[in-house]
């Protein structure tokens, strides 16, 4: 009986950091025309062919999306930037990549069968 609810708690958490990551922290305290805005690419990579589903975007506003690897999207924004992508099948590396204005500044990555990616980072003022 623990393990079912041991396997229960665990797919609850997989499927809360797949659909609520990106709600999960506030945008910092800006003033208007303060905060500059910045192009951040989210480069998926690993496995040729690896397929995923995920959302990414800013605290605003998500966009959910399906693909395989390797796979590029673009989100412009001022404040943060946040992805979760989750392998949909058990074999096969899983690698997110964030860039900001050219120059990475994140990188996360499972091997883990189904496993799940988050990655977040927040623009200091």
């Amino acid at each position: 009986m623990a393990g079912r609810w041991a396997s229960i708690g665990t797919s609850a958490l997989a499927l809360v950091l797949a659909t609520g990551c990106l709600g999960s922290f506030a945008p910092p305290a800006t003033r208007p025309g303060l905060g500059r805005e910045r192009t951040v690419t989210i480069l998926v990579e690993g496995t040729p062919g690896l397929a995923f589903t995920g959302s990414y975007g800013t605290p605003l506003s998500t966009v959910s999306t399906r693909g395989t690897v390797p796979a590029r999207y673009t989100v412009k924004t001022a404040a943060a930037v946040a992805a979760t992508f989750v392998k949909e099948q058990e074999e096969g590396e899983l690698i997110l990549r964030l860039l900001a204005d050219g120059q990475e500044v994140m990188r996360r990555t499972t091997r883990a069968p189904f496993g799940t990616v988050v990655v977040a980072y927040q623009f200091v003022q």
